[in-house]
């Protein structure tokens, strides 16, 4: 009986060295994103996507001022990008986040502020969801917004780099 009680405490205290070991290489990994300074380029849908011109607008979610972005690709032909609706012919990024400055970590995780990023395809059948990485606001003025952003959901979807977006006025 003695060598039974000894063997489970034994496989009860690897048991928790192991699981402190796990809990420290997760805190070691640190961020899951690491911004590259370029314009934002990557790809969706294995498509290329190289950002040109984008949007912001101020909208309300939850009772909170949040910002809305649409991210078009360079070879969208927008003559009027305030007055372009909806989603262009080409793919872009779009998503919305608190109306701070500030570091938003992306995340399915909703319970806790999870934020993603949708990679859209207009040829596809699917939003492609980016939950891996962050997105982070510099600066935001009366016209336009600057941050820096790196998403992913796989290979063939992720975006990485800088973007400046400017303010559409209210309808």
């Amino acid at each position: 009986m003695k060598n039974s009680l000894k063997i489970l405490l034994m496989a009860a205290g690897l048991s928790l060295i192991s699981l402190i070991s796990s809990c420290k290489k997760d805190d070691e990994s640190g961020p899951s994103h690491e911004f590259i300074n370029q314009n934002l380029q990557g790809a969706i849908d294995g498509i290329p996507f190289t950002y040109g011109e984008g949007t912001v607008e101020m909208i309300t979610r939850d009772g909170k001022e949040h910002l809305s972005f649409d991210l078009y690709h360079a070879n969208e032909e927008i003559n009027e990008v305030c007055s372009f609706f909806g989603f262009g012919n080409e793919v872009s990024a779009f998503f919305s986040i608190p109306a701070e400055v500030g570091l938003y970590e992306l995340s399915l995780n909703f319970s806790y502020g999870g934020q993603t990023v949708t990679l859209f395809n207009p040829d596809g059948t699917v939003n492609n969801i980016a939950s891996i990485g962050a997105v982070e606001i510099l600066t935001v003025t009366e016209t336009e917004v600057t941050g820096r952003m790196d998403a992913t959901l796989d290979a063939e979807n992720t975006v990485n780099g800088n973007f400046t977006a400017v303010f559409c006025p209210e309808n």
